[in-house]
């Protein structure tokens, strides 16, 4: 067993079995009587206030409409243990073993589980604008990532766009990979943020709750990543460069396969097509600039980088795409996205401080 797996496996009996945490047990599609309800549990590892959250009460609501509220979804929200440093994957483990019925888990999981076929979509600098996101989580690009998932006890229904993920400082600007060196950066796990992370001179952790916490306030960790979202509600200012996002965070909705498999074909149906609905919500929904606005608004400080710098961030993870491309259809993947207008080209985001006025660092 991995160090990611045990750690995962740890926080599912912390959570199942602790008298504090409260989960409804998972319906998985049987119904009592005819005149009752198919429940289904969605669970995720992110909070109340999370994109996760909104992506699956809209799910829900779609389930509601196309079924006439013949199928019910019950979230799960923080469905890890708090201590767990492998938060999605304990989530991803308890729903292929059937402790819930569905979950959005973001793709940067699935590595650890054994599925490399997401690992492209976290190379870094690559899928960079909002537009570029919405055509990646297309049926057309999505379809064959999602079949690989089969292999391990669920079933991929569609991929959500989440957010950008950045770098977060806080220990002043980031314009070249020097700047990393010896740095500890708070990074939920994934192997291929990890080895960005490396291949850029930093020291990534997964720190949670009350250590992330600890640690910024005694400066042990010297930056974070994360979204703008998230980033301005940090106990601490930050400066992040707006032209150099690392990845874009992307949900995968699923479901248990054998609970799948015990769904009407009408049940299964819905579920479906409240999944594409939902994914077209959510690309609707990316609204990088607003957020960067808000992100300066709440006291973080955006900065840009010159072409010069932007060109050393690109150089120094030569060694993650070599990686990734010895696996062809990640390569072919790769050499896809580059054709497509304006490939690799951030959303603009101009330079801003705290309150949306003062001088940004430089």
């Amino acid at each position: 067993m991995s160090p990611w797996r045990g750690a995962a496996a740890a926080a599912i009996v912390v959570l199942l079995g602790s008298s504090g945490c409260q989960v409804p047990r998972p319906v998985q599609g049987d119904r009592q009587d005819q005149d009752e309800a198919t429940v289904l549990t969605v669970a995720t590892a992110a909070g109340p206030e999370s994109r996760a959250a909104s992506q699956i009460q809209e799910f829900a609501r779609h389930v509601t409409t196309l079924s006439s509220a013949a199928i019910r979804i019950e979230p799960v929200l923080k469905a890890a243990a708090d201590e767990a440093d492998a938060w999605d994957q304990a989530v991803a483990q308890s729903t292929e073993g059937g402790d819930f019925d569905m979950a959005l888990i973001p793709t940067r999981t699935w590595a650890s589980e054994g599925i490399t076929s997401f690992d492209v979509l976290s190379a870094p600098f690559l899928i960079a604008s909002d537009e570029l996101v919405s055509r990646v989580v297309a049926p057309d690009t999505a379809g064959g990532m999602l079949d690989d998932l089969k292999q391990i006890g669920v079933t991929g229904l569609a991929l959500f766009p989440d957010a950008q993920r950045r770098l977060f400082s806080f220990a002043g600007p980031v314009f070249t990979p020097s700047d990393l060196a010896g740095k500890v950066v708070r990074a939920p796990r994934s192997a291929t943020t990890y080895a960005t992370l490396t291949s850029l001179g930093a020291s990534p952790r997964a720190l949670t709750g009350d250590l992330f916490v600890e640690a910024l306030a005694s400066g042990t960790v010297q930056a974070a990543e994360s979204s703008f979202s998230r980033a301005r509600s940090y106990p601490k200012g930050s400066v992040t460069t707006g032209n150099l996002p690392l990845y874009p965070k992307i949900n995968t909705l699923v479901i248990n396969t054998a609970t799948y498999g015990r769904l009407t074909a009408n049940e299964r149906r819905i579920v479906q097509e409240a999944a594409s609905q939902t994914r077209e919500t959510a690309k609707g929904a990316m609204h990088t600039a607003d957020e960067a606005s808000a992100y300066c608004q709440n006291g973080g400080t955006i900065v840009n980088a010159t072409e010069q710098q932007v060109a050393a961030f690109r150089a120094a993870v030569g060694p993650v795409y070599a990686q990734l491309a010895r696996d062809p259809q990640a390569k072919a993947f790769i050499e896809r996205v580059r054709t497509f207008t304006g490939a690799s080209e951030p959303d603009p985001i101009p330079e801003c401080g705290p309150g949306n006025g003062a001088q940004p660092l430089r």
